[in-house]
């Protein structure tokens, strides 16, 4: 296992190594995943993560929760400024449907983006920025304990989510 003192030390060709390589399963799992939806490299990622029969899940949270309104009160930031960051609705009509969206309604309590067996796990920490928090990079084979419970907090949180369509 690999730490970051905060989210903002882990490059982007991190972030995609760990999407890039997905073949089974792959998710994007946080508040808005800005980062994801501005990149000019995931939208192919994600196409050619679908075309070979990957599943991809975006777990997100939903830009009318109230959850949203008080993480911008919480980071000094303009209200609807976290909901405006939710923008997968494009890569999704090209990736088809093994891209699912679904939006949750709670306070969220991490950031997971997983490409099959790799993991970079942001622990969010109220009244920090996402980029200020402490960031784990693991696989399930040197922390299968810790890869099992985010995968179980992922599962527990789609399970409870709703389809997001725009």
């Amino acid at each position: 296992m690999k730490p970051y003192a905060d989210r903002g030390l882990v490059t982007r060709d991190q972030w995609n190594a760990i999407t890039h390589g997905a073949t089974h399963e792959l998710w994007l799992y946080g508040m808005a995943e800005y980062g994801y939806a501005t990149d000019a490299e995931v939208p192919a990622i994600l196409h050619r993560a679908t075309a070979r029969a990957c599943q991809v899940r975006v777990l997100l949270l939903g830009p009318g929760s109230p959850a949203s309104s008080a993480i911008d009160q919480d980071e000094g930031h303009p209200p609807g400024t976290l909901a405006a960051r939710t923008r997968f609705a494009i890569m999704r009509r090209r990736c088809g449907p093994r891209m699912r969206i679904r939006v949750y309604d709670s306070y969220p309590t991490a950031s997971v983006v997983c490409g099959d067996d790799a993991m970079l796990v942001t622990p969010y920490m109220r009244f920090f920025i996402g980029s200020n928090c402490p960031t784990f990079e693991f696989g399930a084979r040197e922390a299968p304990k810790m890869f099992t419970r985010y995968t179980r907090r992922f599962d527990s949180t789609w399970t409870n989510a709703e389809d997001w369509h725009p």
